[in-house]
């Protein structure tokens, strides 16, 4: 059971990884368990394509909410978009 309710969850992702060890931002899996851990929350999604060291592009990202059914609940906003709730 959660101690929290959050209408609103901003995940740093984006699976940035130097040349040694893992992700060092969410993965889309990190994204997925955030959204079962509270299902009701808005998820908005930031540090997509940043940096050059960012391997989960927009479009994964998307096509992978799309198919796990929570894109009505993840928002990955492009460059420029404000986002307001």
């Amino acid at each position: 059971m959660l101690s929290h309710d959050p209408e609103v969850i901003v995940l740093n992702a984006g699976a940035a990884q130097f040349l040694k060890g893992g992700p060092i931002t969410m993965t889309k899996e990190d994204v997925y368990e955030t959204h079962r851990a509270a299902p009701g929350a808005k998820i908005f999604v930031c540090h997509m394509e940043a940096l050059n060291h960012c391997l989960l592009t927009r479009e994964e990202l998307d096509h992978y909410c799309s198919d796990l059914g929570m894109s009505s609940q993840v928002l990955i906003p492009k460059d420029g978009d404000s986002c307001s709730y």
